[in-house]
C-alpha cells in the first residue's frame, strides 16, 4: 500500500467509523494507544480490538474474513 492509498484508507476509515485512523496511529506510535481506545471506543469494542490487537492469529482470522476483506475494499475505494 502507497502513501497515497493509505492516505485515502484512513480519510475513508474516519469517514465511516469517526475515528480519526490517523489519530490513532500517532497514540500508538507515542505509546498511548490504550487511552485512544478507552476514549474513542466503547468498553465491549474496546476489548475487542485490543484482544485482536494483541494476538496474531485472531488478527490474521479477521482480516481473512469475507466480511472484513469486504470492508477493505469499500475503504480503499472510497465508497
Amino acid at each position: 500500500m502507497n502513501s497515497k492509498d493509505m492516505n485515502n484508507f484512513m480519510k475513508n476509515a474516519r469517514e465511516k467509523t469517526g475515528i480519526d485512523v490517523e489519530k490513532m496511529k500517532q497514540a500508538a506510535d507515542n505509546g498511548n494507544l490504550d487511552d485512544f481506545i478507552n476514549k474513542n471506543l466503547s468498553a465491549d469494542a474496546s476489548q475487542k480490538l485490543k484482544n485482536v490487537l494483541t494476538n496474531k492469529e485472531a488478527a490474521e482470522k479477521l482480516l481473512s474474513t469475507p466480511q472484513a476483506k469486504e470492508l477493505m475494499k469499500k475503504l480503499m475505494e472510497g465508497k
